[in-house]
């Protein structure tokens, strides 16, 4: 599976792309790994307050399609897969 970080992101995981090759079951599991390698802020820029459900100031992407047009956070993964994390922009 390959994870890329886009923006802020990056700056939390400290690379653009990660080969992960880890065994998870969804993307709630992915972010908990992720989470776990990353710390804190990796987790609260991802996580909603409650830490069961996505922040809504983030945007993941599988394979082109965003989690909310899919299972969101219970959406199932495989090896294959192309992860995007980035946040929201916003501008004028």
């Amino acid at each position: 599976m390959i994870i890329k970080y886009f923006a802020y992101i990056r700056d939390y995981t400290g690379v653009k792309q990660t080969d992960w090759h880890a065994a998870v079951t969804d993307l709630e599991d992915l972010l908990q790994q992720l989470s776990k390698k990353h710390g804190r802020q990796f987790r609260d820029a991802v996580f909603d307050e409650t830490q069961t459900g996505l922040n809504e100031e983030i945007i993941i992407l599988v394979n082109g399609r965003h989690v909310q047009h899919l299972n969101g956070i219970h959406t199932e993964l495989t090896p294959n897969d192309l992860i995007a994390i980035f946040p929201v922009v916003a501008g004028g």
